[in-house]
Formats: C-alpha cells, structure tokens, sequence
C-alpha cells in the first residue's frame, strides 16, 4: 500500500487502491490501518471538509491490509489563493490550443456550438516538451515563482538543473469557475484512460503491463491472477468477462479488464514544487454562454441572471450542457457527496432555491441516493434555501445532458420547504 503524509498527525493520504471503495487518490488511512476516511463509499458516520463529505470505515485489525507499506516522501507546497490561480491559469490559456479532435467531440459527441466552445476556454493538454508551454507561462506572469502552488505545474530535475513543466494525462481540459468567474483548477478528460481490473469473488489480480490490441482494436494486458492457492499470468481483453462456477453451478469468481477513470483532477501533489487541487476542492460554476462576454473576472454574476434559483449537478460539463439548455445558473460539483462545498458559494449568490440533477439513477444507486439523504439534512440544518429534485425517466437520458439534448426539461418536485 502506498501512502503520502498528510497535514493532520497520523493520517496518510492511500496513494494506491483504498481498501474500502476500491479507487485512487484522496482516501486517507490512520496510522494503525483501523480507519479509512473514504470519498467514495457512503456510510452513516462522516464530516465535511474542504475537499468535500469524507465517510468513517471501520476496519477490523484482525483483517488490516497486511502488504508492504511504502511511504512517499511529500515535496508538494500549499496551492495559492483563487485570485493567483486565476491570473496563471488565465495566462495558460493563452498558451494551449484546443485540438480539432477535442473540438469535434464537444461538437459533434456534446453537442455544442462553435461559439460556446470558444467561450468556455476548453484546451487540450498536450503530449511531450510540456516545459515550453510552462516556460511561456512564466514569461507572461513574470516569475517562475508565481508557478509555486499552482496545481498542475512542478519542478523536474534536468541535465542544467531544476526546470518548471506540466503534469496529466494527455486529454481534454476543462476549466473549473468561481461564482467570480475566476479560473481555479481543471479536470482532464483523458484520451486514453488506465485500465483496471473488476473483479469479484475468490480472485485477486493486478495487470503488469498493456500489451498490443487484438485484431479488433480491443486493448489488452498481461496480468498476474491468484486463484486460491494457484498464481498464473494470462493475457486480458477489454471488456471481455471470464466467469467461473463451481460444478453445482454455485458462483467462485468473475474478472473484466475495463477502463478505468475517465476523468482527473489537474494536479501536482505528488511533484517537486508542484501543488494538490485540494484545500478547498474547486466547483464550478456555469452560466449560459452568451453571459460569458459580459462576465467580469472578480464579480459575482446576480445582474446578469437571477441566481435566486441555481441547479446543481455532477462534473463541469453536465453543468455547462445544462446552463445552456435551462438558462439557468447551474454548479457542476466533484461528486454526489461534495455538495457541503456549495453552502458558502450559494449563499454568497443569494440563492433561494437549489435544484439538483443528478443522473436518473439516483434512486436506484444506493451510494448516491444516501448521499442524496444526506445533503438535505445538512441543508435543512445549516440554510433555509428550499431544495428541489429534477427527475425524469432515465430512458430519455442518463444525465441532465442527455436529457436536455434529446429536447426534454426534467420534472421539479420539491423535497425540503
């Protein structure tokens, strides 16, 4: 298991797999492996933070992980304040193209007009000599120095010494927005996101290396399996499930080698000089297109559209989809739990009613739906803002985009006065 040291005394970021809901990245661990503080997998004890709603998982300490623990060494600084993200992200923009490929799939896949694209400052991040892109970055904000906590950017080490560049994967880049229409951090959406194993019942496997795709054009990998007390190496496909019964027919295991994540937080935590997008975690405010013109960096945007009602939903694209189908102000968050990031944001716009659009699966997704339960307690207890929730059949889409751009507008039915 590898672990990052956090801020908070004897408690440790997973850096692999976190042992609770099986994903990477911002699940943290106590030092004795009794607790995991987990993002993803809902539990009836929790707190918020600035990164969002963290959950309490009990672990029992007959059964802790008993694997290596590996502790990486934390080079990474304190990320700077919105008003300094923005002026170097602004300058970013200036720097990166949006590719006709990315472009194609926001218009072609999203739906999107030529114009809106433009607005919104979609980019693309690049494949190699990235440290070009940073170095013209500093030549506009004026000091390496402003790079220092800046998600994203870090130090590498070179043949004439440490040299600023650029972390992620090669993909789409979308920006995240305060409700000052300040830039903040990015998602990208990778081109080619990692592959990962499902796998349930008496399995345990990890692949070791991607190796060429069949005659489909399916990926592959070679991976090590340990079926009880046998261990093999076997070539999987994408998508490709093996299962296997027992001669009464009685389940023993499955296995699917499948993408993984498609989208990433833009980040640098785990670089030299480079900085987490944690401490708050970004949302992201969208607005219809056309308003983008008119939007002053550091202004709140109540005259030039009501924010008496705002939507919330999942990921700054659905957000930006939906902005624009409902004229409406709409907040694109990290995840179902993250909503304990919009209080401060929402009051500050004067919001009076707050609608969420989840996908249409909320009800039958226990995760979300309890997450769901969740956040009108919290509202009820901290705000008086009436909430609502938009439904419609998942039929005519999974997402609010889906939806809105097969020509429908969901159901509102209010569930907190």
């Amino acid at each position: 298991m590898k672990l990052r040291r956090t801020k908070h005394e004897g408690w440790y970021e997973i850096m692999s797999a976190c042992v609770v809901c099986g994903q990477r990245g911002w699940c943290r661990i106590n030092k004795d492996q009794t607790i995991v503080h987990c993002m993803r997998a809902v539990s009836d004890d929790f707190f918020d933070s600035t990164i969002g709603r963290q959950y309490r998982h009990y672990l029992d300490p007959d059964a802790a992980p008993k694997t290596k623990i590996e502790i990486e060494v934390n080079r990474a600084v304190d990320k700077k304040p919105d008003f300094h993200l923005n002026r170097v992200y602004r300058a970013l923009t200036k720097e990166l193209p949006l590719t006709s490929h990315h472009a194609e799939h926001l218009r072609n896949d999203r739906n999107m007009t030529d114009e809106a694209i433009k607005l919104r400052d979609y980019r693309t991040m690049p494949g190699p000599e990235r440290y070009k892109v940073a170095k013209q970055v500093i030549s506009r904000v004026g000091d390496q120095s402003d790079l220092l906590g800046v998600p994203g950017f870090f130090c590498n080490e070179g043949a004439y010494g440490p040299y600023w560049t650029m972390g992620g994967a090669q993909g789409l880049m979308i920006p995240f927005r305060s409700i000052r229409n300040e830039i903040t951090g990015w998602q990208i959406r990778v081109d080619k996101p990692l592959l990962k194993l499902d796998m349930e019942g008496a399995i345990k496997g990890e692949i070791l290396e991607e190796v060429d795709p069949d005659e489909n054009g399916k990926r592959r990998a070679k991976c090590k399996l340990r079926i009880q007390d046998k261990t093999l190496e076997v070539i999987l496909t994408e998508k490709d499930k093996k299962e296997c019964f027992s001669k009464s027919g009685q389940f023993v295991f499955s296995i699917v080698l499948k993408p993984g994540n498609r989208y990433w937080w833009w980040s640098s935590g785990d670089k030299l000089n480079g900085s987490s997008i944690g401490g708050p975690l970004p949302i992201h405010l969208a607005l219809p297109f056309p308003c983008l013109k008119l939007w002053s960096v550091g202004e709140t945007p109540e005259t030039m559209i009501s924010c008496d009602e705002v939507w919330v939903t999942e990921g700054p694209i659905k957000a930006d989809k939906a902005a624009d189908a409902l004229v409406k102000p709409v907040f694109g968050i990290p995840g179902a739990g993250a909503f304990s990031l919009l209080l401060e944001p929402l009051k500050q716009l004067g919001c009076k009613h707050v609608v969420f659009a989840y996908d249409a699966d909320v009800v039958s997704t226990p995760e979300v739906e309890m997450a769901l339960e969740q956040c009108i307690e919290f509202f009820a207890k901290n705000t008086e803002m009436t909430l609502s929730l938009a439904m419609w059949d998942i039929s005519l889409g999974k997402g609010i985009d889906n939806l809105t751009d097969a020509g429908y507008i969901p159901q509102v039915a209010k569930i907190l006065d």
